[in-house]
């Protein structure tokens, strides 16, 4: 299996996520994903498109191929308004997803609390690991790590929707 490059990393700056009390809805007596929690999601996958079209040199497959190490500081307002964890699922889920990586290759995580009352943000950092930097079995079992393998090499990228004004939305959907 090939190593990572240095081109095996992802650096973005994001808006902070949505609190854990506004990621959910109850409909019809089932929880799902909230409107502002799918929006969260859908401006992730933007940014993550964005960003592979601004680094062409990335190797999407380096992430879908390695087990990774997820570093995420979030800047809040204030140091004491929000938890730390609060925003780590939806930000995770919402950052493999776009790259098309099963959130189970995470398997080293590094959280931090900052604050910045002026640009409350997320900074993420995604890692691809080399084998050699991968132990998951404890001290004294025989040392043996296999890396995942996907049946499909292919990178999974997703079509970016267009962006519509609000005038086109109001005259397709006759908000008038």
């Amino acid at each position: 299996m090939d190593e990572p490059s240095p081109a095996g990393e992802l650096v973005l700056v994001l808006p902070l996520p949505p609190s854990i009390n506004h990621q959910y809805a109850t409909v019809q007596g089932r929880r799902v994903l909230s409107r502002t929690g799918r929006e969260f999601k859908s401006l992730v996958a933007e940014e993550v498109e964005n960003w592979l079209d601004k680094c062409p040199h990335v190797d999407v497959t380096l992430f879908q191929r390695h087990y990774l190490a997820l570093t995420m500081t979030f800047y809040f307002r204030s140091a004491l308004r929000r938890d730390l964890d609060g925003g780590l699922k939806i930000a995770q889920d919402a950052l493999c997803q776009a790259l098309g990586v099963n959130d189970n290759l995470v398997i080293e995580i590094h959280l931090s609390k900052r604050v910045n009352r002026h640009a409350p943000r997320l900074e993420v950092q995604l890692t691809a690991l080399t084998a050699a930097s991968v132990t998951l079995e404890e001290e004294g079992e025989a040392p043996r790590t296999p890396l995942p393998v996907q049946p499909d090499s292919r990178a999974k990228r997703r079509r970016r929707r267009k962006q519509h004004s609000l005038e086109e939305l109001a005259a397709r959907h006759r908000w008038d």
